[in-house]
């Protein structure tokens, strides 16, 4: 289940957030800035995380050099960042109302 909720989360933050016009451009940086606190929070909860150690001669289990938490982790704090690169770069839509 966990996997699938992680899954979820991945798969709706990839884009980021970015605004076309002033308002827009406000609540992207803070969706933007969400999705990196997201990121550095499951990087933390990854790497904070305790294992026991395996100790005797039965042990032959693989142990990756990085989980998929810190996987996507990392892939959802560079989500917001490119969003937030995007939305600073981004010109302004003047929109007649």
């Amino acid at each position: 289940m966990g996997q699938r909720i992680l899954a979820l989360m991945l798969a709706l933050s990839l884009t980021g957030c970015w605004g076309y016009n002033r308002s827009a451009k406000r609540w992207s940086y803070v969706g933007d800035v969400l999705l990196m606190g997201a990121g550095g929070g499951a990087i933390a909860a990854d790497l904070t995380a305790t294992e026991e150690p395996c100790s005797g001669t039965g042990c032959r289990t693989y142990k990756a050099p990085f989980s998929g938490l810190l996987l996507a982790g990392a892939l959802v704090a560079t989500a917001g960042f490119v969003g937030i690169l995007l939305t600073a770069s981004r010109a302004e839509v003047k929109s007649s109302r």
